[in-house]
């Protein structure tokens, strides 16, 4: 990591007295998108570095001394799986010497980002904030300082775990959604609550006021306990303490892992064929999957699950012919909130007893991350 770009200690005052106080060592890790843009000849593409970011929002500097480093810069439209193994190696690095990351991100695949974060930090015991902006922090009334501040907040404050952190709410990472193409709420918190927002509080003049944030303890508990559930599940399914797949685990020892800030999973299989359904689609489009050598087939169903069987288009016996060839069929649903729920009605009943998994309340993000990594 390049030499701390803030550094010292800063000065407070306890019963009159000047004390010093040391504040939080923050990883800041760039990777481009809208935030770090600027016009080209071909419209807005990526050019500001992490430290001409940090620059022009100075008052980073007052909440954490920060580690900056430039991973990549590139529009997210352009991010691949294999850029995701090389975003949480350098996390897992940095949380060796810092007490929690910002990393920021363009907004149009961030939330795969984030919910592919979330299943590779396992154990993870340090806050990770994944941010962006829906203007170019180089343009005028843009959302990428506050972002950006919200986010420094966010990864000092001690909390656990990975949270997209935009227009003051702070979601769960596997739980994020981009809604919006435009304004600056352009994120939602999918099937839970935001597990906290950052606001400002005090009165009087502007100079008084300060950002705090108020965490949703009751969101924070579930929704760690639920992913912890993922984490250990895999644990016992590899026969490990930890399941990093560069790593042989016949030589590394298992003692001593739940002292290190973060555990990484990379095994990372991006052959997933996401398919959306509508009115008309034909059965061939699912068996592209095996001729194509996918090991996985996500369907986006209708509705609660509606996965239509009427002829001529009848899609069930393409699914048992993938599940018979060994390819794993998972439903979601197209209708972002409330979930899958293959058990409700005749054409999601169907569909289950074809062998069809159900995804239940995971983002689309979250349910193809999860197919990719083989966490089911």
């Amino acid at each position: 990591m390049p030499a701390l770009l803030n550094q010292g200690p800063q000065k407070t005052k306890a019963g009159g007295k000047s004390v010093m106080t040391q504040k939080k060592k923050i990883a800041f890790l760039a990777t481009g998108g809208t935030i770090a843009s600027a016009k080209g000849p071909e419209g807005l593409r990526p050019a500001f570095t992490e430290k001409e970011m940090i620059e022009l929002v100075p008052e980073l500097s007052d909440i954490a001394d920060i580690q900056g480093k430039l991973i990549m810069n590139i529009d997210s439209s352009n991010m691949q799986p294999e850029d995701w193994k090389v975003i949480a190696t350098e996390i897992v690095e940095a949380l060796k010497k810092c007490d929690g990351v910002v990393l920021s991100h363009g907004t149009d695949t961030m939330a795969y980002t984030s919910s592919a974060l979330t299943y590779m930090l396992m154990d993870l015991k340090k806050p990770v904030a994944v941010t962006g902006a829906q203007k170019s922090i180089g343009e005028e009334q843009s959302d990428a300082a506050k972002n950006l501040v919200d986010s420094f907040k966010v990864a000092a404050s001690g909390v656990p775990g990975v949270f997209l952190v935009f227009n003051g709410d702070i979601i769960i990472g596997d739980r994020a959604t981009k809604m919006k193409t435009a304004s600056f709420d352009a994120f939602s918190s999918v099937n839970a609550p935001p597990a906290g927002k950052v606001r400002e509080s005090g009165r009087g003049c502007a100079d008084s006021k300060k950002l705090i944030i108020e965490w949703n303890d009751e969101v924070l508990w579930q929704e760690t306990r639920r992913i912890k559930q993922v984490w250990a599940k895999l644990k016992n399914e590899s026969g490990r303490g930890c399941v990093d797949s560069s790593i042989d685990p016949q030589s590394r020892p298992i003692k001593g892992l739940e002292e290190e800030p973060v555990i990484l999973y990379d095994n990372l299989d991006p052959r997933v064929l996401l398919v959306k359904l509508y009115p008309g689609i034909e059965p061939e489009v699912l068996l592209l999957a095996r001729e194509k050598g996918y090991h996985s087939v996500l369907i986006e169903s209708f509705g609660s699950g509606g996965v239509p069987f009427r002829e001529p288009r009848n899609l069930l016996p393409a699914i048992e012919e993938l599940i018979s060839s060994g390819i794993t069929v998972a439903v979601t649903t197209q209708v972002p909130f409330e979930g899958v729920n293959l058990s409700l009605y005749e054409v999601g009943v169907k569909a289950l007893e074809a062998g069809a998994i159900s995804m239940g309340d995971m983002t689309r993000e979250a349910a193809l991350v999860r197919l990719m990594m083989h966490m089911l």
